[in-house]
């Protein structure tokens, strides 16, 4: 085992977050959300526009695309929805939707902007992402993204709490 440790330093949480995928732990898990943006700001604005629309939320958020494919690689697995901004300061964007869409162990990627731009949204469907979502994001503009994926979709909890969830 120390062998092991020593090839994955993480190989007992992976061993873990893998039996609880195949055996569940007894509580349904939500999906986690992965926002990728430059503005630090745009990280508050969403995490609050989701809470007060009643999401429970797994969220974590990176100014960097690289730091967040370097997450999304060291994750143990399950499903995840990533979320790009596509105005990335000096990054580019479909690049890393096309790196990423290989590591959502079955969740999904959406991009979103400032604006409307139909090449763009065309271009990042070409690369793997399952939606896009013109800015602010807000929990209804989640929601009807995510009732035309197939993988994701959003759950009530009995004490009117939402979460994502896989299909």
């Amino acid at each position: 085992m120390q062998r092991l440790r020593a090839f994955h330093p993480n190989q007992d949480r992976i061993a873990a977050n893998q039996l609880r995928l195949l055996w569940g732990d007894g509580v349904s898990q939500g999906v986690p959300i992965i926002l990728i943006d430059d503005d630090p700001d745009e990280h508050f604005l969403f995490r609050t526009d989701l809470e007060d629309a009643g999401f429970e939320l797994d969220f974590e958020s990176f100014t960097h695309p690289e730091a967040a494919l370097a997450h999304l690689f060291r994750r143990a697995g399950g499903p995840v929805l990533v979320l790009t901004d596509m105005g990335l300061a000096g990054d580019d964007p479909i690049e890393f939707i096309r790196l990423a869409s290989g590591v959502l162990h079955g969740g999904a990627i959406g991009a979103f902007s400032g604006a409307l731009n139909p090449d763009k949204e065309a271009r990042c469907r070409e690369a793997g992402a399952s939606f896009y979502i013109v800015k602010p994001i807000s929990g209804e503009k989640l929601e009807a993204a995510l009732a035309n994926t197939q993988s994701l979709g959003i759950e009530t909890l009995a004490d009117g709490r939402r979460r994502l969830i896989c299909r």
